[in-house]
């Protein structure tokens, strides 16, 4: 579950999005990537699913409404309803453009989802306010908190202000949002800092996938630079992720015996 304390600065949407397209091409697991925002967001978009982010009746959380209010979802149903980013790797599942929609409605698909997928990719509502992101961190196995390279955030983060109580108990990787290597606030001295030893890990600005998302095209850009020669421009960025995606392939157990998947 991508997860941030504050709207808008912490990259959730764009680092999960990255993070599971990344995952996709390197892992043999499928996956299943959406978002509780149900009537809005970006993550449709960033793929070119501009079709689902408008709503069509007959898919995403619009299609499946109708089976969870019949109570006839079943696990192997949720996949008809989404749409490919990876052939047999990664799938996309819309909202919905219904603002009434079904109380419970997405912790039901989410539920049968976890049945037809190796692993589930959430973009969380961001905050600690909403019920629907309440529910679903304390379901989940791993959260990424999203932190930008900004004292402000952090200090209210490590402070407990912006720390759910929820949270403390929960298997947390912190990610440091469009990474500033040249910064004074780096990774081990925000740690020394804060005096904690939560896993921390940056992702790297990187101006061509900023493009690509600008013109809806993740997924050609991630199969692009799939094999991340350091020749390749994109190639600090994509180690960021590569160095993320390990820790969760070994927590999550979806890899190959890699010897390269540490934390």
């Amino acid at each position: 579950m991508s997860w941030s304390p504050i709207h808008g600065q912490g990259g959730t949407t764009v680092n999960v999005a990255a993070l599971a397209s990344m995952f996709a091409i390197e892992y043999p697991s499928h996956s299943l990537i959406t978002h509780t925002q149900l009537t809005y967001s970006p993550l449709e978009l960033l793929f070119g699913k501009g079709n689902y982010a408008k709503g069509f009746e007959t898919s995403g959380m619009t299609g499946l409404e109708r089976l969870v209010k019949s109570q006839k979802l079943q696990p192997n149903t949720v996949r008809d309803y989404t749409e490919t980013v990876y052939a047999k790797r990664l799938d996309i599942l819309a909202g919905t453009k219904n603002k009434s929609y079904e109380q419970g409605l997405i912790e039901a698909v989410l539920s049968n989802a976890t049945d037809a997928y190796d692993l589930l990719w959430i973009d969380a509502h961001s905050g600690s306010r909403n019920e629907i992101t309440n529910n679903l961190l304390q379901e989940a196995d791993i959260v990424l908190v999203n932190l930008p390279q900004n004292r402000f955030v952090l200090d209210r983060f490590f402070s407990g202000a912006d720390f759910p109580e929820i949270l403390k108990d929960k298997e947390l990787i912190i990610l440091i949002s469009s990474y500033d290597e040249n910064s004074s606030f780096s990774i081990k001295a925000i740690k020394r800092l804060y005096k904690t030893k939560l896993p921390m890990y940056p992702i790297l600005y990187s101006h061509q996938f900023k493009d690509a998302a600008n013109h809806q095209l993740l997924s050609e850009f991630f199969y692009k630079y799939k094999e991340n020669r350091k020749e390749q421009p994109a190639y600090d960025y994509i180690y960021s992720l590569k160095a993320v995606n390990k820790v969760i392939a070994k927590k999550t157990g979806l890899y190959s015996n890699r010897e390269d998947v540490d934390e």
